[in-house]
């Protein structure tokens, strides 16, 4: 994956350090999200065992109950988490305590922390905090929440006297500040103290090693939540930031078409599209046969593919596209070198196949040529392709019916009393499979990841071999088979996939995308939220559009009928707002500029409003223009990717602060707007290609977001 969280943040918080020593030109910083900013210890920076036992004391009956120590294998998000594991002889309670100065946590609303309990029985313990030098933690019945590692949501859960951990659990648990309470050993009287959180004195982790033998127990990641730094309306303003210098600025709606984002259309249709003009877009889809682009092993014609992509550009749009073998109900798209060679096909009639526009069939998937050749031409495609421009995404494709890596009913499991029709080919009453092995399905897409470094590549499903890859995913099935089985859909649906293969939080580095499913692509609009609701279409009813986006972090969709059938009203209102609320969505709520003894500095706070990041790196420029609308531009090392979305759940706003500075002997005496943009590539090809835009009213339409003003 591109992003170490720990990592950066300690690069982030060592590059802030240089910044108030001497102001580089060019300097970034990113300020990290209020989770992060209050770390109370993720176990990076002791450098041995002994180090770590000497900042947790231990406390037992026996004296010497666990064993405290550095640990590699288990960790949430970096090198080192905390090992406990008992000894013998086994005690019935051990205490594992961390002192440190008088702190003020008045301002946060709970403590969080990683664990990994590493055993086959649930695990009892107590997470205690020290305040005015007594012990508060967990007495009676209370409430805290569990978050699995691969899941995107908390359950709150009720406990009665002691946490309990789950067997084989890792994840996150986190419990407010109002279910601590004085623990009843310090008052055989009655206990009526109240946590004072801006006297804390540490905190404590306790548990009977007895009870709990073969629990081997890894902590990470204590951290406060909610802080005051992480919630609406707070500054991460630099230092040398004045109320002169600062500036407020309004939020926006960001356009619909912003690039790489939103619904869009087949590019085959955008002549007759233009008719309704109703939903602006920034991308076009395409299928191209295989047998279009590649001629023999290692031989490729790449007119066709440069062709569809150049006129797709010429319309300031990028573009997707999915290569295929097997269409149904187009002509193969085997090519002939393969067949030539005696590649085995088979023929099917699923899917209406052999209609008019032709007759497709199934290759043998197993082949060692076609193989041989596909992975050729992943190669090759990378080679030629990544980082171009003028390409949004590419789906793996291939393999499979529309290479959509299934070929349904010819799964391998299907019963032939189970499939309305007749199989194409069976065996013992079930459908033989037609899909590679799984050794070939993990090359395929392990040479996609392999060829591809910047562009990012799209699989139609989640799986064990994809699953550690730089690869996202497409929902196919859109707002239709997408929600799993806790909230009305299926276990084998989209999400179910997501958290089987445990990859829910994969959309934070690679991109989810998908499409929707044609039969609702009209009439779910018409309902708010929108869902189709209708005559069942294979007996279900469509899903909740919102909540499919919430838990997908969808970026994109195709929906043709939108594209294609005209909408009015209310419908053609939440189209629009269903397109507009995919992907990212920047802000810059405050700005901070500084003119002095020759230099020009720069900050601004962002946002991201929108439910995932944006995926590429693309350049962020700064400019200085005078009253004549003459630019002076600067290119800055800004990354705008790494800034995630708001968490609505837990109240967390990830808002960066970036920081830049020149000099400004290029700049004579006078009054200057001060504008940032993020260039998209492809203007360097295409003058028309969609501006990036941000969601302020200060956002121009020539693509510069006017941040401030100085006087030099």
């Amino acid at each position: 994956m591109r992003r170490n969280t720990k990592l950066v943040k300690y690069l982030l918080v060592f590059a802030l350090l240089i910044t108030l020593a001497v102001t580089p030109i060019n300097q970034t910083v990113h300020a990290v999200s209020s989770v992060t900013n209050t770390i109370i210890d993720d176990f990076e920076n002791y450098t041995s065992d002994d180090e770590l036992k000497s900042a947790y004391g231990l406390w037992s009956s026996g004296g010497n109950a666990v064993d405290r120590s550095l640990n590699q294998e288990h960790a949430n998000d970096g090198t080192n988490s905390m090992q406990i594991v008992p000894n013998e002889p086994l005690d019935s309670w051990a205490a594992i305590s961390h002192n440190f100065p008088v702190s003020d946590w008045a301002d946060s609303a709970g403590i969080s922390f990683w664990i990994h309990n590493d055993a086959d029985e649930p695990l009892e313990f107590n997470f205690d905090i020290k305040s005015k030098s007594k012990a508060f933690g967990q007495e009676g019945t209370f409430t805290a929440s569990l978050k699995e590692d691969g899941s995107s949501s908390w359950e709150e859960n009720s406990f009665e006297s002691m946490l309990t951990v789950p067997e084989g659990f890792t994840g996150l648990i986190r419990i407010a500040w109002d279910q601590f309470t004085e623990k009843a050993w310090q008052c055989p009287q009655g206990c009526d103290n109240d946590l004072n959180l801006a006297l804390v004195e540490g905190f404590e982790i306790g548990y009977n090693p007895q009870a709990n033998s073969t629990n081997e127990i890894y902590v990470d990641s204590i951290s406060l939540w909610k802080t005051s730094e992480g919630t609406v309306g707070e500054s991460l303003a630099p230092e040398w930031a004045t109320p002169s210098n600062s500036f407020d600025l309004t939020y926006r709606s960001a356009p619909i078409d912003n690039p790489l984002k939103g619904f869009l259309p087949f590019s085959d249709s955008v002549e007759w599209q233009t008719d309704y003009n109703q939903m602006p877009y920034s991308m076009e889809f395409f299928y191209i046969p295989l047998n279009d682009i590649m001629t023999n092993f290692n031989e490729y014609d790449w007119s066709k593919l440069e062709s569809r992509i150049n006129d797709i550009a010429s319309r300031g749009n990028q573009a997707i596209f999915r290569v295929y073998l097997d269409y149904p109900q187009k002509q193969s798209g085997i090519p002939q070198f393969l067949l030539d060679l005696g590649l085995e096909t088979k023929d099917y009639s699923y899917n209406s196949n052999g209609g008019p526009n032709g007759t497709s069939v199934a290759p043998n998937y197993n082949d060692e040529r076609l193989n041989t050749a596909l992975l050729q031409f992943i190669e090759a495609l990378g080679d030629k392709y990544d980082g171009d421009p003028r390409i949004g995404f590419i789906q793996a494709g291939l393999i499979g019916f529309w290479g959509e890596w299934h070929t349904f009913p010819q799964d391998g499991w299907t019963s032939a009393g189970d499939w309305d029709g007749e199989l194409a080919e069976h065996e013992d009453g079930h459908a033989t499979d037609w899909m590679p092995n799984s050794a070939n399905q993990a090359a395929i897409i392990q040479e996609f990841d392999d060829s591809f470094d910047e562009t990012k590549i799209l699989a139609r499903y989640p799986a064990e071999y994809n699953r550690d890859l730089n690869i996202g995913y497409h929902d196919d099935s859109f707002a239709f088979q997408t929600l799993p089985a806790s909230l009305g859909g299926e276990d084998w649906h989209f999400i179910g996939r997501l958290q089987d293969n445990q990859v829910m939080e994969k959309w934070k580095d690679e991109p989810i995308g998908g499409e929707m499913r044609p039969e609702i692509q009209i009439d779910m609009w018409n309902n708010d939220p929108p869902q189709y609701i209708g005559e069942p279409i294979e007996g279900a009813q469509g899903e909740d559009y919102y909540k499919s986006l919430a838990l997908t972090h969808a970026s994109w969709l195709k929906i043709q009928e939108v594209f294609q059938t005209p909408l009015e009203g209310d419908a053609l209102e939440r189209a629009q707002e269903g397109s507009r609320r995919l992907g990212y969505e920047y802000f810059v709520p405050n700005a901070y500029l500084n003119a002095a003894n020759g230099q020009l500095q720069a900050a601004i706070e962002i946002q991201n409003t929108g439910v995932a990041p944006f995926y590429y790196d693309w350049e962020v420029e700064i400019a200085a223009r005078d009253r004549n609308g003459n630019i002076k531009e600067w290119t800055t090392d800004w990354d705008i990717s790494y800034v995630l979305p708001n968490d609505e759940e837990t109240g967390v706003n990830n808002k960066a602060l970036l920081e830049w500075s020149s000099n400004t002997s290029t700049l004579g005496e006078g009054s200057y707007d001060i504008l940032i943009r993020v260039v998209n590539p492809l203007s360097e090809i295409y003058s028309n290609a969609k501006e990036f835009y941000f969601a302020n009213e200060e956002q121009e339409e020539n693509g510069w977001l006017r941040v401030g003003h100085i006087e030099i």
